[in-house]
């Protein structure tokens, strides 16, 4: 008997998702991992015998599902997401807290990825050994209709479109009774061969004919008795790079207290996909429980892993090996494996390494690359203009990089073509570059190394676009017999290209090459034109091991310091004078201008405080002026940037600085103002705009009045910087509509169904928890889940304000731009008085189960039926039709847009098909 319980904590979760473009098929027919001992077989014996049998050309998202009594996940299909699910952790409380535990409810969906014509019939058969214990449901995505186990379960799937949006789902729920159960065959939804049929419903022959689909079997893990407790990854990984997270964590844990050490190995290469820990790692491998610690979580960590190549999101699972105990329960104890997410980091591109080892990499978009040089004379060679290059990442095939250059007669090409291949795409190959005289004294420049690519992969010979490198030409030949010179990427340091560097310490450098090696070492005297703004060294010196190298430590760099000088002058623009060099070269160079950027402000603004909409509260501004104004006082001219947008009554008209107002040095700065003697200040109020739109921001508008010479250069306007203005109103929530269309049978869930479609059918963009406007009937008991108003904080909370929401945006999705209702305080609205419609299509319509005041109605129309008592509105939103005859349709109430804020409420056959109201909860 114990060799028996303890079998039905070996289920293992085998999930197969799907991945996306062309990999899906073969990803959604692929087991991921391993069954247990429960089934017998080892894990390549049985995905050989199922992947044999059926299909790769229909979809089935997850083939072998498990769920757990005691889990707290619900899961649902989610064609956007990453891995194709949209996970809830519906308790994150208690034993729950920190980690999700393992699917209470998990949705499998079927979809034919290929475009068809006429219809698909795909034939269905149910087992469900767990009866009670698991209820298994059907969900066609296009109606959104359901239907519970225990009715008719469906015996054919018809599809009349491809793609996820003709998906046919099955959701797996488990159903907690407190017993120890004991061991079952899996529940199986056996899936026939495909059947294709024309418009006429005659059968023809096609892509997806006798195309036999993967079934679907699902597991139960019982929660009583010894077991051994494993949660999901925390969160989906990427590979290490630019974004993050780059790792991810479960937690194990006992459910019972051993009577001895219980030891469970992490095998992280269990999984074919990451064999060689190409996808990932996990540490520790090996974890100890005791009976001390039997109930203390022990984490996982799994660090993901770049394989270096471009493959798509990554789906493996990580072996929890079978538990080595004494303790007869626990021995050999299989528990669930781990489902882990890698996204792909492995970007398509280049990489590159410069002649001082320098690297880098471009991407998909390309780049340009600088720090190279050339002379014209070439004394420098190629030595700083040799580069290396690699791809990061394999190619499906040889990629040829064909080299050229746009630097006419200045430069040479050593290097004219690299071939990299399937082996050799990660090992760098050199590009050299030589410098040529063209012949003429035109001054440096810059000119520019591109490539095109020969290649039968097209991600790099069409997708991803080159890297340009950009190499300087030194202009040192013909009459330039001494030339400063120094890599692209800086400026030219001429007139109009200045080396320019900024208060308070800056430095910028520059060489001085010759043409040729000089016969004795020759001195170049330096000087500054303004040493206010910059200085140089005295002079620099050129000799036989330097002439043709710009080395940090050369005594041919010039270093120009840019100097500090404590006064508001915006940029200054100043000249390294050259002289006549003396010693082996007789040469007067040409001179390098530069500039030096001011790092003081004409003004200093610091806000204290916030506003608020009850236009008392006050924020106060300060300000403090960076330049002396020996002459004439400076006023600022206030003003709300925004009138009435927030901002509200300003103390003061203007704010004035008397002569000699300047800060103090020990004060310059937007914090330090606030100490000073000769700040002006003033207050402000916030705007009361009625709207419930939470904190919002705004501005002061400082204008500049003043004929004092040292502000003339200064801006015309400063800002306070941005201003809190505290809300008043009630909280606002946001209504949406659903865009999608269901008929009247919500699920057996009935209401609570409506809410989840509302949850599934969010706007992009917006977050938030939503219940449906929607009621089921009065008082009567025979409907599940009854809702008999959404008034009284059921759906509409008192005193609220409600505005539409059609995306993120706040000019689409805000109480002051789409304004539905104010609610009273029994949390109740007139929908004939709004102050607009529900949704922009005046055509809308929207199952509610209400007439205009609110209350639950009843359908004229509505048929009799012995097997339901209320049978209005749908019976609940939980029927299209009586159960026991499909003929008699139910109907239910709806509301219509009608125009300016309005309303039309009237009866609905339940298999039409209409929209949701949505209300953020």
């Amino acid at each position: 008997m114990v060799k028996k319980f303890k079998n039905l904590f070996t289920i293992l979760i085998v999930s197969n998702l799907i991945l996306q473009c062309n990999a899906a098929n073969e990803a959604a027919d692929r087991l991921l991992f391993g069954v247990t001992e429960a089934f017998g077989g080892t894990r390549e014996e049985i995905a050989a015998s199922t992947t044999s049998t059926c299909s790769t050309s229909i979809t089935v998202s997850t083939r072998e599902v498990s769920i757990l009594e005691d889990g707290d996940v619900n899961s649902v299909f989610n064609a956007a997401s990453d891995n194709f699910l949209t996970d809830t952790d519906v308790d994150n409380s208690g034993i729950y807290a920190g980690a999700a535990w393992g699917y209470r409810s998990f949705q499998s969906c079927i979809y034919l990825p290929t475009a068809f014509t006429g219809s698909v019939e795909i034939p269905v058969a149910l087992t469900n050994p767990y009866d009670t214990r698991m209820t298994i449901t059907h969900i066609p995505y296009i109606a959104n209709v359901a239907q519970a186990a225990s009715s008719p379960f469906p015996t054919l799937l018809t599809f009349t479109g491809s793609g996820t949006n003709n998906r046919q789902c099955f959701t797996f729920t488990r159903v907690i009774d407190a017993i120890r159960n004991p061991v079952v065959s899996p529940a199986t939804i056996r899936l026939d061969k495909a059947i294709m049929k024309n418009a006429s419903n005659e059968i023809v022959t096609g892509a997806y004919t006798r195309e036999d689909p993967c079934d679907i079997t699902a597991t139960l893990e019982d929660d009583e008795g010894p077991g051994i407790r494993v949660s999901n990854i925390n969160q989906i990984m990427e590979e290490p790079g630019v974004a993050t997270p780059n790792s991810g964590t479960f937690r194990v844990v006992l459910r019972t207290a051993p009577t001895s050490n219980v030891t469970i190995g992490i095998n992280d290469t269990f999984d074919p996909i990451n064999a060689n820990n190409r996808e990932g790692n996990a540490t520790p491998t090996s974890l100890t429980f005791t009976t001390a610690n039997w109930n203390t979580f022990q984490t996982v960590t799994v660090n993901s892993n770049d394989d270096l190549e471009v493959d798509g999101l990554k789906i493996y699972a990580i072996r929890t090996n079978p538990a080595v105990s004494t303790d007869a329960d626990y021995n050999g104890l299989k528990p669930r494996d781990v489902v882990v997410y890698n996204r792909d980091q492995s970007v398509p591109g280049y990489a590159y390494e410069r002649f001082d080892a320098t690297t880098g990499t471009t991407a998909a978009a390309g780049g340009t690359i600088t720090g190279f040089a050339t002379d014209e004379s070439n004394r420098m060679v190629s030595t700083y203009a040799t580069y290396r290059l690699k791809l990061r990442s394999k190619p499906t095939s040889n990629v040829t990089l064909n080299l050229s250059s746009n630097c006419g007669t200045k430069c040479q090409l050593v290097t004219t073509s690299l071939t990299f291949t399937t082996s050799d795409w990660n090992t760098y190959q050199e590009i050299r570059v030589e410098g040529r005289s063209d012949a003429a004294n035109t001054g440096n420049s810059d000119y520019n190394v591109t490539f095109t690519v020969t290649s039968t992969d097209t991600t790099y010979s069409t997708t991803v676009a080159k890297p340009v490198f950009s190499i300087r030409s030194c202009d040192n030949d013909v009459a330039r017999l001494i030339q400063p010179c120094n890599f692209s990427g800086s400026p030219l340091g001429t007139s109009g290209n200045r080396l320019t560097g900024a208060e308070p310490s800056a430095s910028t450098q520059i060489w001085m090459i010759s043409q040729n090696s000089p016969a004795s070492t020759t001195t170049v005297g330096l000087s500054s034109s303004d040493t206010t703004e910059g200085t140089v060294p005295a002079n620099v010196t050129i000799d036989n091991t330097n002439y043709n190298r710009m080395d940090t430590a050369g005594s041919n760099r010039i270093v120009l310091s840019h100097v500090d000088d404590a006064i508001v002058d915006a940029s200054q623009d100043w000249t390294v004078i050259t002289a006549t060099s003396t010693g082996g070269i007789t040469y007067d160079p040409i001179d390098v201008f530069a500039a030096t950027t001011d790092n003081e402000n004409y003004f200093y603004v610091r806000v204290t405080g916030n506003t608020s909409e009850d236009t008392t509260t006050t924020a106060t501004v300060e300000v403090c002026l960076g330049a002396n104004n020996p002459s004439n006082p400076v006023t600022l001219n206030l003003s709300c940037t925004l009138a009435g947008d927030e901002c509200g009554t300003l103390s003061t008209a203007s704010i004035v600085f008397p002569v000699n107002s300047q800060v103090d040095i020990g004060n310059a700065s937007n914090t330090g103002c606030t100490n000073d003697l000769k700040k002006q200040s003033f207050t402000v109020t916030g705007f009361d705009d009625t709207y419930a739109d939470g904190t919002q921001t705004f501005t002061v508008t400082m204008t500049k009045s003043t004929t004092e010479p040292n502000y003339a250069a200064a801006p015309a306007t400063v800002s306070s910087g941005n201003i809190n203005n505290l809300d008043n109103e009630p909280a606002g929530k946001r209504v949406f509509v659903t865009s999608t269309s269901f008929n009247g049978e919500m699920t057996a869930a009935g209401v609570l169904g409506a809410d989840s479609n509302c949850n599934s059918n969010k706007p992009g963009g917006v977050t938030g928890t939503y219940k449906a406007l929607i009621v089921s009937n009065g008082t009567n008991p025979d409907v599940l889940n009854n809702r008999p108003s959404v008034t009284g904080s059921v759906v509409i909370q008192p005193n609220l304000h409600y505005y539409r929401c059609t995306d993120s945006s706040y000019a689409n999705c805000s109480d002051e731009n789409g304004r539905l209702f104010i609610a009273d305080g029994t949390g109740s609205f007139n929908p004939m008085g709004m102050v607009r419609d529900f949704s922009t299509t005046l055509a809308d319509e929207f199952w509610t189960g209400m007439a205009t005041n609110l209350s639950p109605t009843t359908q004229p129309s509505t048929p009799a039926c012995a097997a339901t008592n209320y049978r209005h509105n749908c019976h609940g939103f939980t029927y299209r039709n009586c159960p026991d005859n499909p003929n008699p349709n139910f109907y239910g109430q709806i509301w219509k847009n009608n125009g300016g804020g309005t309303v039309i409420s009237s009866e609905a056959v339940c298999t039409a098909t209409k929209k949701l109201i949505c209300v953020e909860q």
